[in-house]
């Protein structure tokens, strides 16, 4: 796609930055082709320059009642058939884990928003509420379409992918910090729903020199009622035991005006160790010593301390219910292993375009490419393997994967690096020429 270009019914061109730059603009030119767009043919909506199959793809002019204003969306299930680089693609949930849900799972609308079926109920008060997490029976595909709810994992990885953050430019560089991505995951939050609920009602970030966030926390909390259940996100400093048996989770900003004190319970703890393990070796580690930062997205039950003459009177009392765990690099790309981590490094180093599938709520026997390269000249993609492990099962497992590779790519259409054997970093394959 070059540039911002949109056509509107009619051949009108329209910049997609007037959203910011000319609001007024924005709003008075697809309110006047509203109703044009909706009784147009196909070939004759708006449409951007991304072409599939040597034709347009179409764009819906959508009309937002609860805050009164228009926008462009993207066709249900056309995502992947943008380019790259147009603002409309989004990546293909068979190339990651997303494929594990069953289609109720995730539900995308028609103005690109999507409603998700969580592992657990959003109360205010009350513990959360148990569900059926009984899988469905096995399909074709290993680990395909078992799982019917998304646990706060999967959220997480929903929300980073929402936000962008799964996928990697040169001109990223330098721009890719964590007030930032917490600022994108904030904004991604508007566009999902639970239960009835817009997920950035009871999102709250938590980031360094970020006084707005704080201010929204104790607004929420103060809105939801004595005590509510509500979801934090932030980059964990530490995670140490306190004197009752349990644990203290400390965020990076938690103390620029959040007034907050964050409990974990020791067996959530356990069970977040278990369940992560590479966030929990990493967290190990003294904060100087790390190399990646450890994300936490905690569904957690808060209250207002209102003790009289308590010295923490109108702070927070935050305990973890639930919540998931995930290890980024500097540049905020999500890895499983120390092997992904310096392929994602090097990548970034080399200036390539790529993108970093996440696993979600996936069965580990799920088969999708640990990063796929978007800069080559297979307009698809260029899928990436590492092979990290040479303990039998996964031996088995490595078998599966080339043979599907193989299949699906062509022998030598893919990139692979045996990490087991102390070998150098295979070349990367070359990128189109700019």
């Amino acid at each position: 796609m070059t540039g911002t270009i949109i056509i509107l019914p009619g051949g009108e061109r329209f910049q997609l930055e007037w959203r910011r730059t000319d609001p007024e603009r924005w709003e008075r030119r697809l309110k006047a082709k509203y109703d044009e767009s909706r009784s147009a043919e196909r070939s004759d909506k708006a449409r951007c320059l991304c072409q599939h199959r040597g034709a347009s793809l179409p764009l819906q002019i959508r009309y937002r009642a609860d805050s009164h204003s228009y926008h462009l969306a993207v066709w249900p299930n056309e995502g992947p058939l943008h380019e790259k680089t147009c603002p409309f693609y989004k990546p293909d949930p068979e190339k990651s884990g997303r494929a594990s849900y069953v289609n109720s799972v995730i539900r995308e609308g028609e103005d690109g928003d999507v409603a998700v079926t969580l592992s657990i109920g959003l109360r205010r008060k009350g513990p959360p509420r148990p569900v059926d997490d009984t899988p469905l029976p096995a399909s074709d595909r290993p680990g395909q379409a078992r799982q019917r709810r998304m646990t706060p994992l999967g959220l997480l990885h929903l929300l980073w992918e929402r936000a962008g953050l799964t996928e990697w430019l040169p001109q990223f560089a330098r721009h890719r910090t964590p007030t930032v991505a917490l600022g994108r995951i904030a904004s991604a939050g508007t566009r999902i729903r639970a239960q009835g609920r817009l997920i950035s009602d009871l999102l709250c970030p938590v980031a360094p020199g970020h006084e707005k966030f704080g201010r929204r926390f104790h607004a929420i909390v103060r809105t939801e009622g004595q005590e509510n259940h509500l979801f934090l996100i932030g980059f964990v400093k530490a995670l140490e035991p306190d004197p009752r048996g349990n644990f203290t989770m400390a965020l990076n900003g938690q103390r620029d005006g959040y007034r907050c004190f964050l409990t974990v319970p020791a067996a959530e703890r356990n069970r977040l160790a278990r369940s992560h393990q590479l966030a929990a070796a990493t967290l190990a580690l003294p904060e100087a010593a790390r190399q990646a930062h450890v994300v936490a997205l905690l569904y957690v039950t808060a209250r207002n301390i209102g003790t009289p003459n308590s010295r923490w009177r109108g702070w927070i009392q935050a305990e973890v219910r639930t919540g998931a765990l995930m290890t980024v690099s500097r540049s905020m790309l999500p890895f499983e292993s120390s092997h992904e981590l310096a392929v994602a490094d090097a990548l970034v180093a080399a200036g390539r375009a790529f993108e970093k599938p996440l696993r979600f709520d996936a069965e580990r026997n799920l088969v999708f490419p640990d990063f796929i390269l978007q800069d080559t000249a297979r307009s698809a993609g260029y899928p990436m393997e590492v092979f990290g492990r040479t303990d039998e099962a996964y031996t088995t497992r490595r078998a599966e994967k080339e043979n599907y590779y193989d299949a699906t790519f062509g022998a030598g259409g893919w990139w692979s690096w045996d990490a087991t054997t102390g070998s150098r970093m295979p070349p990367f394959p070359s990128g189109r020429l700019r």
